[in-house]
């Protein structure tokens, strides 16, 4: 009897353990972050901002370009959404929801918005991320 009231209390305690790990999934965080000696732009997961941060007072700012290439489509990359910043203080920043339907890259150019996103540091100081989704 103590056998079996045993085995019965140890299955339900993993039945409840097993329950509460498939209901409660970690929020998985894949922040990112591109830079030139110029300024920088960073991706943060939870709640999809990019914030771009001009880090050198010469007088041109820093340009960010987030591109979507979609799974349906055959378009290629198209730019979805920019963010700029240069002369004033602190950073500028804005709001994109990444989905999981394709793919994105962020780039940043000194003094230009990027053109392409896979822009060579060659054109201009850029610096892209790779792609990512959701």
């Amino acid at each position: 009897m103590f056998k079996s009231k045993f085995a019965r209390t140890a299955a339900g305690a993993a039945g409840a353990a097993a329950l509460v790990v498939a209901t409660a999934s970690p929020a998985f965080a894949a922040n990112m972050r591109v830079e030139t000696i110029r300024g920088y732009m960073t991706f943060t997961d939870d709640g999809d901002v990019f914030k771009v941060c001009d880090t050198l007072a010469d007088g041109k700012g820093v340009y960010g370009a987030v591109f979507y290439n979609s799974y349906f489509t055959t378009s290629g990359y198209e730019r979805v959404m920019t963010v700029s910043d240069g002369g004033d203080s602190g950073c500028d920043s804005k709001g994109y929801n990444i989905g999981n339907s394709g793919t994105y890259t962020f780039v940043m150019c000194w003094g230009q918005y990027p053109t392409g996103p896979f822009q060579s540091p060659l054109d201009s100081p850029c610096d892209s991320t790779g792609e990512f989704n959701e």
